[in-house]
């Protein structure tokens, strides 16, 4: 009797949990195929639409849209708004229940950066994360198995609340366009692959995880890396060749990708007029005429601002932060945090056949020596120690010899 009336309230419990209505917050939500940034794309959802939660998943959450889509959101689209976070729910100019397919969203968001990127047009190698994903589900879980992970003990309170702004991905995607056609990207299967397998199971740990990472390797023999806004990574030849082991690879990786979500150096734009032109472009799907008006001047400013500080000095506050937020991602994720560290140490004191590898415009040689000794007085604060078995020197040399 116990044992019917137990299995009785599981079942009107999950009818509950299957009937919950529950409203996005955020100005720009990705409903996904699965529950990770990883997977495909099937809409991009606005503030304010109601949806169906069915099941959840860590911090993602399966529903139901009134168009009957059935895929996954993060519990970021459900997060309440407040401060400087907090978005106009009518930031569509009415279309609250307005839904982009992810054909209608990818053509906005490239459209949108063009128009305000010089020199972003398509070169060889097309840069999208509305394309099929780079890995498959089956090689990330075998992938993630591979590590021996600790408690999650919750965010730190560094780390900024993470919202998807339209206006960051389709600039972000301008910008890495015209990088990719700067410099080249590496065609390589294997290693593009690795990359974005060691950069999706690190994403998991940040509080962007649900904005879907891409990580490319450009044609380049100086070790260096980029991040663009709405998600684009780069990372050099020279780089990939600088590291001796999976762990200082992904580094490299997880100090970029919190430069992207702590949003170091980007500068905010100040008129409402212009997020709102910005968010609403995907719904509008089509090319404004006529003088430009002062909204539009400022997303101008903003791309070029953020260009310019993709290729300037880097500055030491920003450095610091993110080594050591980024060792803190390496942690979470199961890497060994002194790696960071180790690959500073080495980019920084190059080898007298690649005197080339450190580029001085990267940062200031002084402000470099004040980093690495930052990082290592984080390590020692945190009380981390080097641990080999974390490294996965194997594997690291298995997957990228095509490119080192």
């Amino acid at each position: 009797m116990r044992s019917l009336w137990l299995l009785t309230a599981m079942v009107v419990s999950l009818q509950i949990i299957a009937a919950q209505k529950i409203r996005t917050t955020q100005p720009t939500n990705y409903l996904r195929e699965g529950p990770a940034s990883y997977f495909q794309i099937i809409a991009a959802l606005p503030a304010s639409v109601e949806v169906s939660k069915m099941e959840k998943k860590g911090s993602w959450l399966k529903v139901k849209t009134e168009q009957n889509d059935l895929g996954w959101l993060s519990e970021n689209s459900f997060a309440e708004k407040s401060g400087t976070n907090a978005r106009d729910e009518n930031i569509l100019k009415g279309k609250t229940t307005s839904r982009a397919s992810r054909a209608e969203l990818a053509a906005a968001v490239k459209g949108f950066g063009k128009k305000y990127v010089d020199g972003s047009q398509t070169g060889e190698a097309e840069i999208s994360k509305y394309s099929e994903p780079v890995v498959s589900m089956d090689e990330m879980e075998s992938f993630e198995h591979s590590f021996t992970l600790e408690p999650f003990r919750g965010y730190m309170t560094v780390e900024k609340p993470f919202d998807i702004r339209f206006h960051e991905e389709g600039i972000g995607l301008g910008i890495a366009q015209k990088i990719a056609v700067q410099k080249g990207i590496v065609e390589d299967p294997l290693a593009l692959r690795y990359i974005n397998k060691i950069g999706n199971h690190l994403a998991k740990y940040t509080k962007a995880y649900d904005l879907g990472f891409r990580f490319y390797i450009l044609k380049d023999h100086h070790a260096g890396a980029f991040a663009v806004p709405g998600g684009y990574i780069f990372i050099t030849q020279g780089m990939v060749r600088a590291c001796t082991n999976e762990a200082e690879l992904a580094s490299v990786i997880a100090h970029e990708m919190v430069h992207v979500a702590q949003r170091h150096g980007v500068k905010e734009l100040k008129k409402s007029e212009a997020k709102i032109k910005a968010e609403s472009a995907f719904a509008e799907l089509e090319d404004e005429t006529g003088p430009m008006g002062e909204e539009e001047k400022e997303l101008e400013e903003y791309a070029d601002n953020v260009y310019q500080n993709l290729i300037a000095p880097r500055l030491l506050s920003y450095e610091t932060d993110a080594d050591q937020l980024a060792m803190t991602y390496l942690k979470r994720a199961g890497y060994d945090p002194t790696s960071l560290a180790s690959v500073l140490q080495r980019i920084h004191e190059p080898s007298a056949s690649s005197q080339d590898i450190f580029d001085d415009t990267y940062m200031k040689k002084d402000d470099m020596n004040e980093r690495i000794l930052n990082a290592q007085k984080y390590i020692r604060e945190e009380g981390y120690r080097s641990r080999t078995d974390r490294q996965f020197a194997d594997r690291f040399q298995s997957n990228t010899v095509g490119v080192r």
